[in-house]
């Protein structure tokens, strides 16, 4: 089921649909493949989040409302939206950064239970065996949210 409006609401409508989107994901049959769908569908900003401050990023409402959604933003939002569900929330939810060699930017995915990766391939869920060919290190990991 996909959700489009979420990035098309403004303030608490913006927040009042996230949380139906995440209350979808308890019984959906394909939860991390709906959240690769959603934020496929999120507005990109120029970089801001710097990978090695994580005590500077934004809180789950903040990162909603103001939707400054860099490469790393995108995938925190990733994280956010699993990790504030009962489905999830004793899952352990990594993020790996890597260089892409073509361009030398960075590039972010977010690993759930060290099975499954999403934003390695853009929209898609993909097997964390894939990572085994990729040099990642990992910037941030969360069992329970604060």
């Amino acid at each position: 089921m996909m959700w489009p409006t979420v990035f098309d609401e403004y303030g608490t409508k913006r927040l009042a649909v996230w949380r139906q989107f995440r209350e979808s994901l308890e019984t959906s049959p394909t939860p991390l493949e709906d959240v690769a769908e959603l934020w496929r569908h999120a507005p990109f900003v120029s970089p801001y989040l710097n990978p090695l401050l994580p005590t500077e990023w934004p809180d789950p409402w903040h990162l909603m409302l103001d939707l400054r959604l860099d490469d790393l933003a995108l995938v925190l939002g990733m994280l956010y939206t699993i990790k504030l569900t009962q489905r999830f929330i004793d899952t352990k939810c990594e993020i790996h950064m890597s260089m892409c060699p073509q361009n030398k930017q960075h590039q972010y995915m977010l690993v759930v239970g060290d099975e499954q990766v999403l934003n390695l391939e853009y929209g898609t869920v993909v097997s964390a065996e894939q990572l085994k060919h990729l040099d990642t290190k990992t910037i941030y990991a969360v069992s329970k949210l604060q």
